[in-house]
């Protein structure tokens, strides 16, 4: 059985992620900073999952989980999820926000990348999929920390792949547009409504649509160093 490692489990999406992904033939190993919440919930919801409580901002603590992993046979398959978002025009962003902002969704995503590595080049088999927005592609007003976070993630995953290229291991980015779960819950009506009308689908994201799109690039032999987009239409390259 193959270990799915999905960072940053403790958000509403990647709750539904998570309990679609633990339905499939894979022991689903989850990381938050608050892992006893997130152990209540998967036993609460009946999602059959290992949850690992670390601050992927904290080397050790990443240290701490691979070395975790390692007691269930290592990570064969990591999902770099973990993000925050801040909202503030460029004139107003204070360094101290730009460095949380790439530090949880920039350089969690290398650290754990980097030791992820290592254990998949021993095996000759490993998928690398890290999650990006469609606001890397089109940002919205006061999103320019974000943009440059996500847009960093998706340049250094083309570089991993190539590095590995030779290794049996794919990475790749899944950059999603707006879905209907808990990103949207309190943004107000005429908010949605303005959001809708720009996604040509006319309609906002599934949970389970972001998931199938991480099945076939688990599946995948041949797709490396690229980003799907999961948004309706919304972007266009």
């Amino acid at each position: 059985m193959k270990n799915i490692l999905l960072t940053g489990g403790g958000g509403g999406i990647a709750k539904a992620i998570a309990a679609l992904l633990a339905a499939e033939p894979f022991r689903l190993l989850l990381t938050t900073r608050a892992g006893d919440a997130l152990k209540s919930f998967c036993q609460e919801n009946d999602i059959r999952a290992e949850v690992f409580g670390a601050d992927l901002t904290r080397q050790d603590d990443v240290e701490a989980l691979f070395d975790w992993a390692k007691t269930f046979g290592g990570v064969d398959v990591l999902i770099n999820n973990a993000g925050v978002s801040h909202a503030a025009a460029s004139w107003k962003l204070t360094a101290d926000e730009m460095h949380r902002l790439m530090e949880v969704n920039f350089y969690s995503a290398v650290r754990c990348t980097q030791l992820a590595l290592q254990g998949m080049r021993e095996k000759g088999y490993g998928r690398i999929i890290s999650v990006s927005s469609v606001v890397a592609h089109k940002p919205a007003f006061g999103t320019s920390a974000y943009t440059a976070s996500k847009s960093a993630l998706e340049g250094y995953m083309r570089g991993v792949a190539l590095d590995v290229s030779t290794k049996g291991i794919t990475a790749n980015t899944i950059a999603y547009g707006y879905m209907n779960a808990g990103m949207l819950n309190d943004v107000p009506q005429p908010i949605l409504d303005d959001i809708r009308n720009s996604i040509p689908q006319d309609h906002f994201g599934r949970p389970e649509q972001i998931v199938d799109a991480m099945r076939y690039l688990i599946e995948s032999e041949y797709t490396t160093g690229q980003t799907l987009h999961i948004n309706g239409g919304q972007w266009m390259p």
